[in-house]
């Protein structure tokens, strides 16, 4: 396994992630059905994105 998590279904609140089509990384912060909401730059700036969308970084 690389730097990168292929599974998204194993995501959870407070895990690193990687946009994917941004190259941004982010922390999770919330949950709501099936989009994370992701915290980017410290709070900046926060969006959802679906788990296809995300990456998980380590």
């Amino acid at each position: 396994m690389g730097l990168f998590s292929s599974g998204s279904d194993n995501l959870k609140v407070g895990d690193k992630v990687r946009v994917k089509y941004r190259d941004q990384e982010g922390y999770i912060i919330d949950k709501n059905g099936d989009l994370y909401m992701v915290s980017i730059n410290n709070g900046q700036y926060v969006d959802s994105y679906s788990a296809s969308d995300l990456e998980k970084t380590w």
